[in-house]
């Protein structure tokens, strides 16, 4: 499906490429994974698949990279359609409905159907859209607008579909769902698949082809699925180790609440997204919050955050007044960055709040975000994971008593899912406390304090 000679791509004349000219063949593999650390380059790789790179975004690109026999074009013609990370690039109606009718009257010609009939009906079906089509887009979960965003790119029947970090933001049965529809896609259509993970459990009975991007080393692999070598493969996350490190950092004595609601409800567009919610968050300690797509961890967060008013019980804030109560991460870090690099945008809310020290303040968040060598970037300029890191130093900047995290682990390789935990774990010593909201169970597990579920609008 994929092959490459000598290729090469330089973001800019002041920057590096980003590869060593990398040389592969993955024959005739239907479904490629494409791996790498956070940063090497995966999501530019895609974008130069289906030509939205050099020519949308300039840079240069040396050697040659071919598509299902053909040159990749310079110009996006069709042949690929791709899902971005960022869902919100893509969607552009006011309610799903419109978006899929949208797409499927522009690809009739390919025999997609519409929303009764056809191949489009079979996706909304199997992605279980239906009792999304009356929605409001901005209203979905992250979750849920990647499921629509999926069905939209397919809608037009490309020859290529390309993921990136398609299952990141999706629950278990979510993902497991949008692999199976993959695997419907290929058996009864041809449709190829490049899918960019950091996790490909999902994928592994299913990808014949594998292409590993680094900086200084890459590879590539054909064969039989589920026989790919580790050598393409993601590295896991040690679990174990985690653990340990999270056990050895807790106090054992309980500390004084930070934030707490009682009661809490909340309804979305006459829809009841929670309803007599109760937690308490306690400094030092960190929560853990999963539960599936549209369950209402982005609401509940919101709430704590004060972003959103409550239609019923409170919410109690303890302890010496601040500035702010609480931080916040946002799904998507565009949504809360607005400097023009990364030291300036860390340090903004240190010093709205007036704080001392600003500047060593920032320095130490730099550190820890493993951010020092992007400080002076702009923040336009970050990969997507980048981005997520600088918001995240940057809810952290003005010392709110509650950090509260929506899906900080979307994207993030192994490496740097252990920073994140070990930047979380190194944090509670001041007294902050954590809400981590993830479909990473395993994760939240590893180096919680306590997990919780959201299920129908209620905590578990």
């Amino acid at each position: 499906m994929l092959a490459a000679r000598q290729l090469t791509y330089r973001p800019s004349l002041k920057r590096e490429p980003l590869w060593r000219p990398l040389a592969f063949d993955t024959g005739d593999a239907r479904c490629v994974l494409l791996s790498g650390r956070s940063g090497a380059g995966k999501s530019t790789f895609l974008r130069i698949l289906c030509g939205l790179l050099p020519g949308f975004r300039g840079g240069k690109l040396e050697g040659e990279i071919a598509v299902l026999g053909r040159l990749a074009p310079r110009q996006p013609d069709g042949r690929a359609n791709m899902l971005f990370q960022n869902t919100d690039a893509m969607l552009h109606s006011p309610r799903v409905s419109d978006e899929l009718a949208t797409r499927a009257k522009a690809a009739r010609r390919r025999g997609a159907g519409d929303l009764k009939s056809g191949w489009l009906a079979e996706l909304v079906d199997l992605l279980e859209l239906g009792p999304l089509l009356k929605r409001r887009i901005v209203e979905l979960s992250g979750g849920q607008q990647q499921r629509v965003a999926f069905a939209a790119v397919m809608a037009s029947r490309p020859k290529i579909v390309l993921l990136d970090e398609p299952t990141s933001n999706l629950d278990s049965s979510a993902a497991v769902s949008l692999v199976r529809l993959a695997a419907a896609c290929m058996d009864r259509f041809g449709v190829c698949f490049v899918a960019a993970e950091h996790k490909p459990d999902h994928w592994r009975e299913l990808m014949d082809g594998a292409v590993r991007l680094e900086a200084f080393e890459s590879g590539s692999w054909a064969g039989a699925p589920g026989t790919a070598p580790t050598s393409v493969l993601p590295r896991a996350l040690d679990l174990d180790k985690l653990r340990r490190e999270a056990d050895a950092s807790r106090c054992e004595q309980e500390a004084e609440p930070v934030l707490s609601c009682r009661g809490m409800s909340c309804r979305r567009s006459r829809r009841q997204v929670l309803e007599g919610v109760d937690l308490e968050l306690r400094a030092g300690e960190i929560v853990g919050l999963t539960g599936p797509n549209g369950a209402g961890k982005s609401t509940l967060l919101l709430l704590l955050a004060g972003g959103l008013k409550a239609d019923g019980g409170e919410l109690l804030r303890h302890g010496e007044k601040r500035a702010l109560h609480a931080g916040l991460l946002l799904q998507n870090p565009l949504h809360q960055l607005f400097c023009d690099t990364v030291r300036h945008e860390i340090a903004l809310a240190a010093e709205n709040a007036r704080l001392p020290d600003v500047s060593a303040r920032v320095e130490r968040l730099l550190a820890m975000a493993d951010l020092t060598s992007l400080a002076d970037r702009a923040v336009l300029s970050l990969s997507y994971g980048e981005q997520q890191r600088t918001a995240l130093a940057a809810s952290m900047s003005a010392e709110p008593p509650a950090i509260l995290l929506d899906e900080p682990t979307h994207g993030m390789d192994a490496d740097r899912l252990e920073r994140l935990a070990r930047f979380i774990l190194s944090a509670r010593e001041s007294g902050a406390a954590f809400v981590v909201a993830s479909h990473d169970r395993d994760l939240l597990a590893a180096f919680c304090d306590r997990v919780l579920v959201l299920n129908d609008g209620k905590l578990d």
